[in-house]
């Protein structure tokens, strides 16, 4: 029996723990995926699949870059392993069965339920745990990219929580599936972050536009995914300082002056970087050049020195590799489209997952940074799994066939790749 399922479960209640213990969950599914799909002698066909060798292609032009790279070798090592992961992940999509990554999405949901929960109980002074108690941390106090993280997989939860609830046959699961999505979204509310607070409303659009079963009403719904989203920003305090803070910090930039804000550091990476983009256009600077590169540009200044990415995995891949490097992510991106498209309405809590890390790519280096990519590329293979078909009934064979009766077995063709 299979142990892969299992595995898979326990990569999704990893979602919001430490990252050491998503690496482990995540190899070990692969591992297993691999060791499964090599006794279907289904490995050529991952090999031969269309995302496989979009995904190669990108990891072997950064590969090639390393020539050219200021960078010491640790930082190119580093850079080309992360960008290896989403080749390492993939046969975990076309090695679990249906049925499982579908529970395994659920318990996807469960984690982040749980979570949600003590982010509210928090948010009014009733978590029952002491400040000082270790494994509180994970769930509430994590700080910076990782509470972006958790910001975008709280959205993520919640609306693929509410497609599932439509798609439900029964009564009570889908009203579980509704509770988890009100906690998940309400959550974000006060999580604080904005990556998460406009994934949520965005997420809702495209479930509006997607979704079979709001065919004919999908304008009425996306009108009330707008007034919702207005509602919370006006109804709540909490969130309208958030975009406020962000607002003014954009209007007091200095393109040439000092500057010590969120987003006002973030205009100064893009200003930046967009500079190294031009220098290089079509090449880059080669993979793990940027923090060399930027650092030679903002030197004397120590809250700059400090970041390591400019927070934009577009920018991030132009400045290492040019256009030649955003050409080559641009038909991996492709290829998982036509992937989700050819797969139809069971594929569309991968299309969540795959609009979720386009959006996100755009503020963060989510291909770059194992806080976003170790599990936005965990769900994107489970969620694939999930839409895949299942293999065909077999039909019924004769009792007694002319390869029996020559003693011969006839051979099982492998399941296809899809």
């Amino acid at each position: 029996m299979s142990i892969l399922p299992a595995a898979a479960l326990a990569l999704a209640w990893t979602a919001y723990l430490p990252i050491g213990l998503q690496y482990l969950a995540l190899g070990a599914c692969s591992a297993l995926a691999l060791r499964s799909l090599a006794r279907q002698q289904r490995l050529e066909a991952i090999v031969r699949h269309p995302i496989f060798i979009a995904a190669l292609a990108l990891w072997a032009w950064l590969a090639l870059s390393s020539a050219w790279s200021p960078a010491p070798a640790a930082t190119i090592v580093s850079h080309l392993w992360m960008y290896a992961l989403p080749l390492l992940a993939l046969p975990l999509a076309f090695a679990l069965e249906p049925p499982a990554a579908r529970r395994a999405l659920l318990h996807f949901i469960a984690a982040s339920t749980v979570v949600a929960a003590f982010v509210l109980l928090d948010a009014i002074d009733l978590l029952p745990l002491p400040d000082e108690l270790p494994f509180r941390r994970p769930f509430v106090d994590v700080l910076g990219n990782q509470r972006i993280a958790f910001s975008i997989l709280l959205a993520l939860a919640g609306v693929i929580a509410l497609h599932l609830a439509i798609e439900a046959r029964e009564g009570r699961s889908r009203g579980l599936l509704l509770a988890a999505t009100l906690l998940c979204l309400a959550a974000l509310t006060q999580q604080d972050r904005r990556t998460g607070m406009l994934s949520a409303p965005l997420l809702l659009a495209v479930l509006a536009l997607a979704q079979p079963r709001m065919r004919g009403r999908r304008m009425q719904v996306l009108v009330l995914v707008v007034l919702g989203a207005l509602a919370v920003t006006l109804g709540s305090s909490h969130v309208r300082d958030r975009f406020n803070e962000g607002l003014a910090e954009l209007q007091a930039y200095d393109p040439a002056g000092p500057v010590d804000t969120s987003w006002g550091m973030r205009a100064r990476m893009a200003q930046v970087t967009g500079a190294l983009v031009l220098e290089r256009p079509l090449v880059g600077h080669g993979v793990g050049s940027w923090v060399t590169r930027w650092r030679e540009r903002v030197r004397g200044d120590p809250i700059l020195t400090e970041h390591t990415t400019p927070h934009n995995e577009y920018l991030l891949l132009a400045e290492q590799g040019g256009a030649i490097a955003l050409l080559l992510a641009g038909l991996l991106w492709v290829q998982a489209l036509r992937g989700v498209h050819r797969h139809g309405a069971a594929a569309l809590p991968a299309l969540l997952v795959l609009v979720a890390m386009t959006w996100a790519a755009g503020f963060n280096v989510v291909l770059r940074d194992a806080k976003f990519a170790l599990m936005l590329l965990s769900l994107a293979m489970i969620t694939w799994a999930a839409a895949r078909a299942a293999p065909a009934a077999r039909p019924p064979q004769p009792r007694e066939s002319a390869t029996a009766k020559t003693g011969e077995r006839a051979a099982e063709p492998p399941t296809p790749i899809r």
